[in-house]
C-alpha cells in the first residue's frame, strides 16, 4: 500500500450506468408495473438497504453478510438478505437451503420479493440468486431496474435489506452500488484484495456522491493488523477521492469459519464462542448503531435492545 500512485491502482475501465439515473426511461412495457412498485415505496416505509461488495472473489464477502444477516434479524428487525450476485450465487448455500424460486423470478417474470423468499437459519429471509443461469450474467440495465424498485418496495416484508452483490467493478454490481446510501466493502489483508477494493471505493466515489461506504478487514491476525489496513486505505481515499472511509472492525483469521460453511451454517449459530464469531458480533453492532443514527424509524420496528 505503501506509495500508491491513483493511476496505478485501477487501469481504466467502461463503467455501467447507476439505475438511478436509469429510473425515468424504462421501456414503455414494463413503465406500468414500475410505477406501481415505486408507488408502494412511497406510500409505505422504505427499508434501509445496505450493499455487500468486494473488488474480488474470496474475501468472505458473502460470509460477512450472511452473518450479519443474523446478527440483525436477532434484534427484533425484519432482515431480507438479497444474493445479487448475477449467474453465480451462493448465499443460499450458506443458509442450509435449496430455494425453488430466486430473483430472476422478479426480473424477468414480474414476481414480488414476498413471493420468492424463504426463511434460512437464525429466521433470516433470504431473496436467492440464479447460479449458473446464463441469462443473469449479464443484465441490461433496464431488467435490473426491476430489482432495485423491487427492494424499494420491500417495506412490507423486511426493515432492513442486505444485498450481497457480486465483486468488482462490473455492469451489475456497479448498478446496485450507485443506486444506494449505503455501501459495505469487504477486503483482506491481501495487496491485491485492497488494491481491487480501492477500486471498487473509487468508483463509487466518482459515481454516487451521497453514499457512506464502510469498511470490514477479514481475515487479519489482529485487530491491530485490521486497524493498520484501515487508516492506510482511509488515507488514500481521502488523499486522491476527498472521502472519507467508515470502519466497522476486523474478523480474525479462524479455521472455524470454513467448518461453518462446511456445515452450511453461519459461524455466529454454528461456533458462537469463536473468536471470528466475536469480531462479527461486533461489527454487526457497529452497523446497527450505523443505522440508528439514520432516525428512530428503525429502532422503532424492534422489540429488542439495540446493543452498544
Amino acid at each position: 500500500m505503501e506509495g500508491w500512485n491513483e493511476g496505478a491502482v485501477v487501469k481504466k475501465r467502461r463503467l455501467g450506468r447507476g439505475l438511478a439515473e436509469l429510473a425515468a426511461s424504462p421501456g414503455a412495457a414494463e413503465a406500468a408495473s414500475l410505477g406501481r412498485m415505486r408507488s408502494a415505496a412511497a406510500n409505505g416505509s422504505r427499508p434501509w438497504i445496505v450493499c455487500v461488495s468486494s473488488g474480488k472473489g474470496g474475501t468472505g464477502k458473502s460470509i460477512v453478510t450472511s452473518n450479519l444477516s443474523v446478527h440483525i434479524a436477532s434484534s427484533g428487525l425484519k432482515l431480507l438478505s438479497v444474493d445479487a450476485d448475477m449467474g453465480l450465487a451462493n448465499l443460499h448455500l450458506l443458509f442450509g437451503l435449496r430455494p425453488g424460486r430466486t430473483i430472476f423470478d422478479v426480473i424477468e417474470r414480474g414476481a414480488s420479493l414476498a413471493e420468492i423468499v424463504e426463511t434460512g437459519h437464525g429466521g433470516v429471509q433470504l431473496a436467492a440468486g440464479g447460479s449458473g443461469i446464463t441469462e443473469m450474467a449479464d443484465l441490461h440495465p433496464e431488467r435490473l431496474l426491476r430489482l432495485v424498485v423491487a427492494l424499494e418496495a420491500a417495506g412490507g416484508i423486511a426493515d432492513v435489506i442486505l444485498v450481497d452483490t457480486g465483486a468488482g467493478i462490473g455492469r451489475a454490481t456497479t448498478s446496485f452500488l450507485y443506486s444506494v446510501r449505503d455501501v459495505l466493502i469487504v477486503t483482506t489483508p491481501d495487496l491485491t484484495a485492497m488494491t481491487d477494493a480501492y477500486a471498487v471505493i473509487k468508483n463509487v466515489a466518482r459515481n454516487n456522491r451521497r453514499a457512506r461506504v464502510f469498511l470490514v478487514v477479514n481475515r487479519t491476525s489482529s485487530a491491530v493488523e485490521g486497524m493498520q489496513i484501515f487508516a492506510r486505505m482511509d488515507q488514500i481515499s481521502r488523499k486522491f477521492l476527498g472521502r472519507s472511509l467508515h470502519y466497522l472492525g476486523h474478523i480474525l483469521d479462524d479455521p472455524r469459519v470454513p467448518a461453518s460453511v462446511a456445515a452450511c451454517k453461519p459461524i455466529l449459530l454454528h461456533q458462537p464462542a469463536s473468536p471470528a464469531a466475536a469480531c462479527l458480533r461486533g461489527i454487526g453492532r457497529s452497523l446497527m448503531l450505523e443505522m440508528r443514527g439514520q432516525g428512530e424509524s428503525l429502532e422503532a420496528r424492534s422489540g429488542a435492545e439495540w446493543a452498544t
